[in-house]
């Protein structure tokens, strides 16, 4: 049953045509929202082409749409030229400059672009919530994927380092921590070896969804959120007693 807590409300979802980008976009229509879905692959004439590492694209495609209340900023890939299926460990050594540079391009310029682009406009109506698509890979180390888990360990403290500065603006800012989802970066090989091997869960888009709509009600500056299993709950950070 859904509330139509975004009734009324503009959202947009990047890489959004697949995976927990669809799952949150249905979910978000379901609670009222005009959602606006851009991937780098569109699969239809209603969702928009936008490569989330050209900053360029990123200042086009914000003038093009209406003020915005939500942004989700979900696109994200692993690391290029992994076997697909295959859970094994990556060497650094494998890693060549054009997967490292395309890792980064999306999981990490695709945020810092993101944010920087929305901004503006979140601060001239005075408010909004960004949310950011980060992995329980940047909360703790997955050996499996450095280049993977040390994107994500940059947009977590991206969104923690904005949390508090942003809330003077109306603006909230916030990271979804997801464990090992149903979608294409994880074939269903691999969720069988995840699941049966090693005996961890592998979740549905829908959760993470559903932890979306529970940061947008919380609107915890800064904060990060766990869905692991049938969890969802806020990660408290160490306090280094800096601020």
């Amino acid at each position: 049953m859904h509330s139509g807590a975004l009734h009324g409300k503009h959202v947009l979802v990047t890489g959004g045509a697949s995976g927990i980008g669809k799952a949150c976009a249905a979910r978000y229509r379901a609670e009222g929202a005009t959602v606006f879905v851009a991937d780098i692959n569109p699969t239809s004439s209603d969702e928009i082409q936008l490569d989330v590492s050209d900053s360029a694209a990123w200042t086009a495609l914000i003038a093009s749409l209406p003020p915005l209340d939500v942004v989700h900023l979900n696109a994200g890939i692993v690391t290029p030229g992994r076997t697909q299926g295959d859970p094994s460990v990556i060497p650094l050594s494998d890693v060549t400059d054009e997967a490292y540079r395309a890792i980064t391009g999306v999981n990490l310029d695709g945020v810092f672009f993101g944010v920087r682009a929305v901004l503006p406009g979140m601060v001239e109506q005075g408010g909004g919530h960004i949310l950011v698509t980060a992995s329980m890979a940047g909360l703790g180390g997955m050996p499996g994927d450095v280049a993977y888990t040390a994107t994500k360990h940059a947009v977590v403290g991206l969104v923690r380092s904005l949390g508090a500065s942003l809330q003077q603006f109306g603006v909230c800012i916030s990271a979804l921590c997801p464990g090992f989802v149903a979608t294409p970066l994880v074939p269903v090989e691999a969720r069988e070896f995840i699941t049966k091997e090693m005996g961890l869960p592998v979740i549905e888009p829908s959760r993470v969804a559903e932890a979306a709509m529970q940061a947008i009600a919380a609107r915890s500056h800064g904060s990060q959120w766990i869905i692991w299993g049938e969890q969802i709950k806020q990660y408290l950070a160490p306090d280094l007693g800096l601020v």
